[in-house]
């Protein structure tokens, strides 16, 4: 009986520490992890936080059906604001390739080496990328949507990764993140 209430009394105490330390740190947190790091996101959700996202409609109401924009809001379990965001899905000015939808075409065409498996094997289909075009124009938070394997995901992802920076998205005049997802067309020929 005593074991259990030491242990129980010793739990409280670390528990009372750990709390008042988060209000004295960012555990860890980073403006740069949040660029892209998912490992570090995830150490500081499992250490002393959370992340809160709220979705909104075009006319800035609260919304379940399809978002305009999301709202993002990083947390310490104390409940002091880390950082606060908002990743827009349709912007007033969309993101834009320097030069357009041609050059991004060209780009992707110059850039793409089909994978000698996929090549091997004939397979051919659309790789979808997901990512977020920053304030600075960007390519951030890179993600496979849809993949067809055999090297081409990664083949895309990478062509991707390595994307010169876009015109970025704007509201009000203002440049924001935009989240935009690419097809990209593996075709023998």
């Amino acid at each position: 009986m005593k074991l259990k209430i030491s242990v129980l009394i010793v739990a409280m105490i670390f528990t009372v520490l750990k709390s008042s330390a988060q209000d004295n740190e960012t555990c860890g947190f980073s403006e740069d992890a949040w660029s892209a790091d998912t490992a570090a996101i995830t150490a500081f959700l499992i250490s002393c936080g959370r992340i809160d996202t709220v979705n909104y409609d075009e006319n800035n109401k609260k919304t379940t059906g399809q978002p305009h924009h999301q709202s993002i809001t990083v947390k310490l379990n104390s409940g002091k604001v880390l950082h606060n965001d908002s990743i827009y899905f349709i912007a007033e000015e969309m993101p834009s390739f320097e030069g357009g939808d041609e050059n991004l075409m060209k780009y992707l065409k110059t850039s793409i080496n089909y994978p000698a498996p996929a090549r091997m094997k004939k397979i051919e289909g659309t790789v979808v990328i997901s990512f977020i075009i920053d304030r600075t124009g960007a390519p951030t938070n890179i993600r496979i949507l849809r993949g067809i394997g055999n090297g081409c995901d990664e083949e895309a992802l990478q062509v991707v990764k390595n994307m010169p920076k876009w015109n970025p998205g704007k509201m009000k005049g203002k440049p924001v993140r935009v989240q935009y997802n690419l097809p990209v067309k593996f075709k023998l020929t």
